[in-house]
């Protein structure tokens, strides 16, 4: 009788993002990945190509969560206070989120094509949605660059003497200065 494979995409990724968890990015490798499974590291070849495809899986499918909670927040706000709303929810997701945290500190190495991309686009789309004065606003690039790098020095060092108050109203005047909502 030949045993029923239960090991499925879902679990792979589930299993992938719980990995970077606990022993971080770099311990996330193929056959590390394999022994917490239960299973040859070959096996994985089904579900992915390389570890690439599986961190901008394991990235992709953490960006879709953070979607479905910024569309269950920001529904009913526009302007500024909906600018911050979704600023304040990538910044705490991110921060909480140590598998994406990881991930997108390496999105540089990652094509348009891929999984991580398409998440992120979809994102972006979102934040489109909101009310704000598309000339007054820096390029995206710029925004983007401006959030992840706030995010980052969260978590140094640099920055530990800075309370936790002035570090959210810091975040909330470069996101105002960068993005200029328009009156409700």
């Amino acid at each position: 009788m030949v045993k029923k494979r239960s090991l499925d995409l879902d679990k792979v990724i589930a299993k992938a993002t719980e990995l970077i968890g606990r022993k971080g990015l770099s311990a996330t490798t193929l056959p590390n990945l394999a022994k917490e499974l239960g299973v040859r590291s070959q096996s994985l070849y089904h579900y992915v190509s390389g570890r690439k495809q599986l961190l901008s899986l394991v990235g992709a499918s953490r960006i879709k969560i953070l979607g479905k909670k910024l569309v269950e927040n920001l529904i009913g706000l526009s302007g500024e206070k909906a600018l911050l709303k979704f600023a304040d929810i990538v910044r705490n997701f991110i921060l909480n989120d140590p598998a994406l945290f990881s991930i997108l500190y390496h999105l540089n190495e990652y094509h348009p094509e891929d999984a991580i991309t398409k998440e992120i686009m979809n994102v972006i789309a979102l934040a489109d949605k909101l009310n704000l004065s598309s000339d007054s606003t820096v390029s995206l690039h710029s925004l983007i660059g401006a959030v992840l790098g706030y995010v980052f020095l969260d978590v140094s060092a640099s920055f530990e003497d800075e309370s936790s108050s002035d570090a959210d109203q810091g975040y909330h005047d470069m996101i105002i200065k960068l993005v200029q909502p328009k009156e409700s």
